[in-house]
């Protein structure tokens, strides 16, 4: 008989990772909530049919993506616009402005990508994930993870590139 998981543990462990990433993945503020809930109410109900041999996290991002998925066709478009303006910081209304249009730029940029580049950097580069780890969670190879991610680095450093440059004809340097 498989051992099951403490999902108690389990909880307190990686609720804020679910949390990011159920935002990271568009569902709306006022829903991001219940999202997280419905991850582990799901975790709960199916540790028994689960997969626990890999890593956690790989499988509560499987989780999360369907759920968030299921939470986003629920959702208006307005709501989903306001997910950006909700994640920056209310320090003042200079450095508000400048915080607010960075992340603008970078969730256009974001939201170009195909959901396989985008999801690669947001596990690996925002969440800290491995490559590995990512590849498991998206149940591709390493190499396509790997692929992906060097392409949404170009792609995400171009935009920055072309924001840089409308903004006052700033050159940026490749590779930073």
């Amino acid at each position: 008989m498989a051992v099951r998981p403490d999902v108690t543990q389990i909880y307190r462990d990686h609720h804020a990772f679910v949390w990011r990433i159920a935002r990271r993945l568009g569902v709306p503020d006022a829903s991001v909530d219940d999202a997280v809930q419905e991850v582990f109410v799901v975790l709960h109900r199916r540790r028994g049919e689960l997969d626990f041999s890999g890593p956690v996290r790989a499988l509560l991002y499987g989780i999360t993506r369907r759920v968030a998925k299921r939470a986003r066709d629920k959702a208006s478009a307005a709501a989903q616009l306001r997910v950006v303006a909700s994640s920056t910081a209310r320090e003042n209304p200079e450095t508000d402005a400048a915080t607010r249009e960075k992340a603008a730029v970078l969730q256009a940029a974001l939201d170009e990508l195909d959901e396989g580049k985008r999801m690669t950097f947001v596990l690996s580069d925002i969440e800290g994930m491995t490559i590995p780890e990512v590849a498991t969670a998206m149940d591709v190879n390493l190499n396509t993870s790997y692929a992906r991610l060097r392409a949404a680095r170009q792609k995400l450093g171009e935009a920055v590139a072309r924001h840089r440059e409308a903004e006052g004809g700033e050159h940026v340097q490749s590779g930073t």
